[in-house]
C-alpha cells in the first residue's frame, strides 16, 4: 500500500546534490519531496567549512546562473574570502570563502523550509520499480511513497565504514549510521566499487598558539561567490598557516602500520587531490614540511578545522603529531581525524542525462557517481534534477550549453559517463579543452538561452536581465567605434603601423582594465564586474581560434602511433600523468585521451614530443600555440 502522497520526484539524500536537486524540481513546478535521515544534516557541510576553489568555483558559478543555492547560500555565510590565482589569467582564477558551518546549515534550512519542498525525515531501504521503471520509494518508518522520479544523492552513506586506525565502525560519517539496505539494491543492479575519503581532526582554537603562526587575512575585493551577491556583513576573520615538518613525518613514518589504510585494513583507492597525510610524506618525501590551513569553523565556534592532514591513524598518534607542529604544540583535539570507505556505481553505468541506463527514470548524482567535493556534487544534482524536469515537464532546455566545450558541468558528465572513474574524481580547469571561455565570470552567457524567470525571485532577474542588456549596448557601442594605428598612436597606444582600422572592442585589450580609462577613452559608462568580462573577452579573443586550432590536430592526430613512446623523456607531464600512462599503455592518442585523468594539455605534449612526421605545417601551429606567452 503506498503512502497517500504522490511526488514527481523523490530525492534521496540532502547533502549538496540533494538539495540542489530538489530545489531546481520545485522551481520547475514538479512536486518534489526530500528524504534525510536527520533534518539537522539538512545541506551540512560534512567535511571542510569552505566552498569554491580552482575548478571548483567554476562548477558553483554554473550552479549559480541555472537557479542553484550553493553560491548564494555560501555568501550569506561567509567569514573570510580569497581569489585564487590571481597572478594568472581570469580562466582560472577561482574565488574561495571560509564559512560559518552553524550559519551555512541555518540559512539552508531556512531556505529549504521557505520552498515548496516536503522534507521528509525517514531513511529510504529500497527503491521501488516496475517493468525496470520507477514507481516509488520504500521508507523505514513512512513507508511506499508513489513518485514518477528518484534522484539518489546518497554521498559516501552506502556501506559505509569510519576508521581510526585499526578501528572501524559503520558509518557514513560519524554521528551517522550508514545505508545498508539501499546498499543491497544498488549492489544488485549495477556495478559498483570502493572508494575512500577522508578528514582531519578538530582542534580546539583556544589551545593554539597564534603568535607563532603566520595569518591569512580575508580579501576585501568585492568578488563574491555567487553573481548575485553585492555584499557580505558577516565579520570577517583571519585564518592562519602552519606546515609539519621532520619530527612529524619521522613519528607518521614510524606509525604506518597504525594508519587504516596503510595496514592494509582499507584497500580502496583514496582522493588523489586531496591526499591524507601518510600519502604526503609516503609519496613527497623529499618535502621538508607539508603546509596546514587553519580554518575557523564559525564565528561562535571553538574549533579550527586543520586543512591538509586528513588521516587515518590510530588517535593517540594523531595527537602525538600534532604536537610537533609549530602553533600546536599545546593542541587539544575535539574530534579526531579518519578515514570513510563507501560503495559508489560506475558512472558508465549512467545515461548522459544521469538517468541510469537499467531503470528508466532513476537518476543518481553526487560521491555516488565517484566523485569528490560539494561543488561537483552540486553540479551533479541540478544536472539530474533539469533532466528529470526535461522528462516529465517536456521542460525546453537547450542541452548544448551541457557539452564539454561549452561548461565544466558538462565537461565533469563528459568523463564520468564516457570514462568513469578508479578513483574519486576532482574537477581542476586543467580537464577542461575550452578552459579560456570557461571563465566564472561568463556563466550567464554560456547559460543565457536557457535562462529562465522560474529560477529566480524577481531582484535577481532583473539584475541578470539588466547587467545583460547592458552589456549588448556597450559591445554594440563598441563594435561601432573604429580607429586607425595613427588614431591610436595619438592615444599613446603602441600599435603596428599596419593600416588596420580596429574597433573599440579590438583596442580594449590595450587598455588597463579601470573603470576610468574605459570611461575617458571611449566615453562609455560601465560597472566594474562588466568591464573585468568584457576586457578579458577581449584579451582572449585570438586566442579562442588558436584554442579550437589546437583541438582540431588532436582530432586529426587521434591514430597517432604511440608503442615505442617513452613517456618518461617528456619533462612536462606531471607524476600523476606519467603513472596513468605506463600503467595502461596507450597504443595511440585516441586511447591516451579516453584515461581518467589524461588532460588535453598533456596530449598536446605528447603530441609535441612525439613530432607529427609528413604534416609539417600542422606541426608549426601546435608549436605555434604552445609557445604563446599569454597566461592561461
Amino acid at each position: 500500500m503506498f503512502h497517500v502522497e504522490h511526488y514527481d520526484v523523490i530525492v534521496i539524500g540532502a547533502g549538496h546534490a540533494g538539495v540542489e536537486a530538489a530545489n531546481i524540481s520545485q522551481k520547475y513546478g514538479l512536486k518534489t519531496a526530500l528524504i534525510t535521515k536527520k533534518l539537522s544534516d539538512l545541506g551540512k557541510l560534512s567535511c571542510n567549512p569552505s566552498i569554491g576553489g580552482v575548478g571548483k568555483t567554476h562548477i558553483a558559478s554554473e550552479v549559480d546562473i541555472l537557479g542553484g543555492i550553493i553560491c548564494k547560500i555560501g555568501d550569506k555565510s561567509a567569514i573570510h574570502y580569497r581569489v585564487l590565482n590571481l597572478s594568472k589569467g581570469p580562466a582560472v582564477w577561482g574565488a574561495w570563502a571560509q564559512i560559518d558551518r552553524d550559519l551555512y546549515s541555518k540559512n539552508m534550512k531556512k531556505y529549504i523550509k521557505s520552498s515548496k519542498i516536503d522534507v521528509i525525515e525517514d531513511e529510504a531501504t529500497n527503491i521501488l520499480h516496475q517493468n525496470n521503471k520507477i514507481v516509488g520509494v520504500d521508507c523505514l518508518n513512512t513507508g511506499k511513497i508513489k513518485s514518477k522520479v528518484v534522484i539518489l544523492t546518497t554521498g559516501t552513506f552506502l556501506n559505509g565504514k569510519i576508521y581510526f586506525g585499526r578501528e572501524v565502525k559503520e558509518a557514513g560519517r560519524i554521528g551517522n549510521s550508514s545505508s545498508k539496505e539501499l546498499a543491497k539494491f544498488i549492489n544488485k543492479h549495477f556495478k559498483t566499487m570502493r572508494l575512500k575519503t577522508g578528514t582531519p581532526p578538530r582542534i580546539y582554537s583556544k589551545s593554539i598558539d597564534y603568535d607563532a603562526l603566520e595569518p591569512q587575512p580575508s580579501e576585501n575585493n568585492g568578488i563574491y561567490l555567487s553573481y548575485f551577491t553585492k555584499q557580505n556583513t558577516n565579520k570577517k576573520i583571519n585564518c592562519f598557516i602552519t606546515k609539519t615538518n621532520n619530527k612529524t613525518h619521522k613519528i607518521i613514518r614510524d606509525n604506518l602500520d597504525k594508519s587504516a589504510m596503510y595496514s592494509g585494513i582499507i584497500k580502496s583507492q583514496g582522493v588523489r587531490y586531496c591526499p591524507s597525510i601518510e600519502d604526503k610524506i609516503t609519496k613527497f618525501g623529499d618535502r621538508n614540511g607539508h603546509n596546514i590551513f587553519l580554518e575557523p569553523e564559525g564565528l561562535n565556534s571553538d574549533l579550527i578545522y586543520p586543512n591538509g592532514i586528513s588521516n587515518s591513524l590510530e588517535t593517540d598518534i594523531q595527537l602525538k603529531f600534532l604536537r610537533s607542529i609549530k602553533g600546536l604544540e599545546k593542541c587539544e583535539v575535539d574530534q579526531f581525524g579518519y578515514a570513510v570507505e563507501y560503495d559508489s556505481v560506475d558512472p558508465r553505468e549512467l545515461k548522459i542525462n544521469f538517468e541510469t541506463k537499467k531503470i528508466e527514470n532513476f537518476f543518481l548524482a553526487g560521491q555516488i557517481n565517484g566523485t569528490t567535493g560539494y561543488e561537483e556534487a552540486a553540479g551533479q544534482g541540478i544536472y539530474a534534477a533539469i533532466n528529470a524536469a526535461i522528462k516529465l515537464k517536456k521542460l525546453k532546455f537547450n542541452n548544448e550549453v551541457f557539452k564539454r566545450n561549452n561548461s565544466y558541468i558538462g565537461v565533469l558528465v563528459d568523463d564520468l559517463t564516457k570514462l568513469g572513474v578508479t578513483e574519486p574524481y576532482r574537477m581542476f580547469t586543467s580537464r577542461a579543452e575550452n578552459r579560456l571561455k570557461l571563465r566564472t565570470d561568463n556563466s550567464y552567457e554560456r547559460f543565457e538561452i536557457n535562462i529562465n524567470k522560474k529560477i529566480f525571485n524577481k531582484t535577481e532577474f532583473f539584475q541578470l536581465e539588466k547587467n545583460m542588456n547592458d552589456e549588448k549596448k556597450i559591445m554594440k557601442k563598441l563594435l561601432t567605434l573604429k580607429y586607425s594605428p595613427n588614431d591610436l598612436m595619438k592615444k599613446n597606444i603602441k600599435v603596428k603601423k599596419d593600416g588596420k582600422i580596429r574597433n573599440g572592442f579590438e583596442v580594449l585589450k590595450f587598455l588597463k582594465p579601470r573603470i576610468e580609462d574605459f570611461k575617458n577613452f571611449f566615453n562609455i559608462s560601465i560597472n566594474e564586474k562588466l568591464l573585468t568580462k568584457i576586457y578579458f573577452d577581449s584579451k582572449y579573443e585570438v586566442f579562442y581560434d588558436r584554442e579550437k586550432k589546437s583541438y582540431d590536430q588532436l582530432n586529426k592526430n587521434k591514430n597517432m602511433n604511440l608503442k615505442n613512446v617513452d613517456f618518461n623523456k617528456i619533462p612536462s607531464l606531471s607524476k600523476e600523468i606519467l603513472e596513468k600512462l605506463n600503467k595502461f599503455k596507450p597504443e595511440n592518442l585516441y586511447d591516451a585521451g579516453k584515461i581518467s585523468g589524461i588532460t588535453p594539455s598533456a596530449l598536446f605534449q605528447i603530441l609535441k614530443h612525439k613530432r607529427i612526421k609528413g604534416d609539417k605545417v600542422a606541426w608549426a601551429n601546435v608549436r605555434k600555440i604552445h609557445q604563446r606567452k599569454f597566461s592561461i
